[in-house]
């Protein structure tokens, strides 16, 4: 069999193999740890096979790039609004960028864009609360410091003011957001150019080293024009990556798990009509302590905090005539058990379900499968989310009719 060319893994669609890769087993190693896809031997060389996740990783002195079956821009439109940037639309002539382009483009591109509003009117500045040892007083001295540390020495003092500057919590997290994506080589010259000029206009705001944690932010009325340049500053920092493996090899990447991005795009469009569902909480199973426990994805309380409906997501197929698989049903006749539901429900992404539940022989559990299409414009996806609520809501003594 004729090898495969490492040059041929910067074109993998999502769902792809290919076989048999020529790598060195540090090179397997590191493709691994990158999540983007995995590395398998085989025979004489290695399988490499991306599955449910795209994206751009680059190793060292080679690219693998994997593209979403929906494109890019499809899926940075529900990324985005699976972090709750409601109205976000994408005309591939703004972006300017051709069909081929990698995610990480067409992201840095679109916080580029939205760093140009955003900063139209000049960067946002607040009040960040500082404890320093100043040599005069300034805003409130902290008596307990000043007893514990000077010994009754009056000078220096201890003490907290409110400083007006631009190292505010919201511009650490936007400057951190555009040096990640300023240190991938794919960014287009437009993009970067702008990062830059960003990067500038914010060079008195803190930057902390690699690894640690940024605050959160909260929106309000005061930081409003910054709220969609945020929401995909939080897209940044959770999805690209630089890691330095062991000799001089680092690993660049922007990598998105579509079953994550799924899972979470319809939690969001499920919580904001339904602000009482709880999402991913463990329950005990065994009562001894927690030693089994589940984890339902979606859990439907009333106003009393009691669950009402369990759901779960699943990014795959479904099988011929809508058929789930065994560990899909078996997941959630326990999910249904514990909680006390009579009625489950199985989201997936693409098939065609059954119009009939499956009644679970031995059981008074019945499980009912639906699809959300992803291939639907975010409006479409919105109102099928919309009527999916609808029919998990409803009574469980009312006939299903999907």
């Amino acid at each position: 069999m004729t090898p495969v060319s490492r040059s041929e893994l910067d074109a993998l669609d999502e769902g792809q193999s290919v076989y048999p890769v020529a790598l060195t087993l540090a090179q397997a190693a590191e493709l691994n740890r990158s999540k983007l896809v995995t590395a398998q031997p085989e025979g004489d060389g290695w399988r490499v096979t991306a599955a449910y996740t795209v994206g751009v990783v680059r190793i060292g002195d080679f690219v693998v790039r994997v593209t979403p079956k929906v494109g890019v821009v499809k899926v940075l439109t529900l990324l985005a609004r699976a972090y709750g940037v409601a109205g976000l639309t994408i005309d591939p002539s703004t972006v300017e960028l051709g069909h081929d382009a990698d995610l990480s483009a067409v992201l840095a591109v679109l916080f580029a864009l939205e760093v140009d509003r955003a900063m139209a009117g000049g960067p946002l500045r607040g009040y960040r609360t500082e404890d320093q040892t100043l040599p005069v007083l300034r805003g409130r001295l902290r008596l307990r410091d000043q007893y514990l540390r000077r010994h009754g020495v009056l000078s220096p003092l201890e003490v907290t003011f409110d400083e007006w500057t631009l190292d505010t919590d919201e511009n650490r997290r936007i400057r951190a957001a555009s040096q990640r994506l300023l240190e991938l080589s794919e960014v287009p010259l437009r993009a970067r150019v702008g990062l830059m000029r960003l990067d500038r206009l914010l060079s008195e705001v803190w930057v902390g080293p690699r690894g640690a944690p940024l605050a959160g932010w909260t929106p309000t009325r005061l930081n409003v024009r910054l709220h969609r340049l945020l929401h995909l500053a939080d897209l940044v920092i959770a999805h690209t990556s630089v890691e330095h493996a062991a000799g001089p090899t680092q690993t660049h990447g922007f990598v998105i798990n579509l079953a994550w991005l799924f899972e979470k795009l319809v939690a969001r469009l499920l919580w904001e009509r339904y602000p009482d569902l709880v999402s991913q909480k463990t329950f005990d199973l065994d009562g001894l302590g927690g030693l089994l426990s589940i984890k339902p994805d979606l859990v439907f309380n009333d106003l009393d905090g009691d669950p009402i409906a369990v759901a779960d997501t699943k990014y795959k197929l479904l099988g011929d005539r809508g058929k789930i698989s065994n560990d899909d049903a078996y997941q959630l006749v326990t999910y249904c058990g514990r909680l006390g539901l009579s009625r489950g429900h199985l989201i997936y992404a693409a098939g065609e379900p059954r119009p009939e539940p499956f009644d679970i022989t031995g059981t008074q559990v019945s499980l009912v499968i639906h699809r959300i299409d992803l291939g639907q414009d975010v409006t479409d996806i919105e109102s099928q989310v919309a009527a999916l609520l609808d029919k998990i809501l409803q009574p469980e003594s009312a006939e299903v009719v999907l």
